[in-house]
């Protein structure tokens, strides 16, 4: 069965807005603390000069280099800002994106539907937990086919033994196939751990 491309527009990228927004904000707010302290270390000696010089020369010269370093490195935070915004909404994504996958492809599950795995893109992360996950499906969807299998086979076994006109000797041999089918189901279901209490509710 081959699958369509898994691709995400651009206008899906905040795919979990309210996660995504408070890492990207949480980070800028330590960044652009960061970047303040080191303009701060950057500047200060010019600021010192400015009020503590005494020849009136260097204080404008302090002054002027104050400002035009105080204005590129104000530009050069605000498009740092900006691009460390942005990439962290493409990090969050690249996990986010996968964990919606997996949520919608456990929902499916919930309902007894095997048939949907979770498929993700190269670059996303939570390659190897998507696979095992495919792995699980794979593996419930297996026995399920087989569990099915032998219960079609029993009820067909039970069809025939209900047939009127059935020998004793051809009822036995019957009886002993559905016996054998019912075995085989139960095999394949005792792989399945499943809560005491709820067994015994349902039972």
């Amino acid at each position: 069965m081959k699958y369509k491309k898994n691709n995400r527009k651009i206008k899906n990228y905040l795919i979990m807005k309210n996660v995504q927004l408070k890492i990207a904000i949480t980070n800028l707010i330590y960044m652009f603390l960061f970047l303040v302290v080191v303009v701060l270390a950057i500047l200060s000696p010019l600021y010192l000069d400015i009020f503590q010089s005494a020849e009136l020369c260097n204080q404008y010269f302090s002054a002027k280099m104050f400002i035009v370093l105080l204005e590129r490195l104000a530009y050069s935070l605000v498009i740092l800002l900006i691009l460390a915004f942005l990439h962290q909404i493409v990090i969050t994504h690249k996990i986010c994106g996968p964990l919606v996958n997996f949520m919608n492809t456990f929902k499916k599950i919930s309902e007894g539907n095997l048939t949907r795995k979770i498929l993700l893109r190269r670059h996303d992360f939570l390659q190897e937990e998507a696979s095992r996950a495919n792995e699980m499906i794979d593996v419930l969807s297996n026995s399920v086919s087989k569990i099915k299998n032998e219960n079609r086979l029993l009820r067909m076994t039970l069809a025939d033994a209900m047939k009127g006109g059935v020998e004793a000797e051809k009822l036995d041999e019957i009886l002993q196939k559905a016996i054998e089918h019912a075995d085989h189901c139960n095999e394949h279901l005792s792989k399945f751990k499943i809560t005491e209490e709820f067994y015994t509710e349902e039972n």
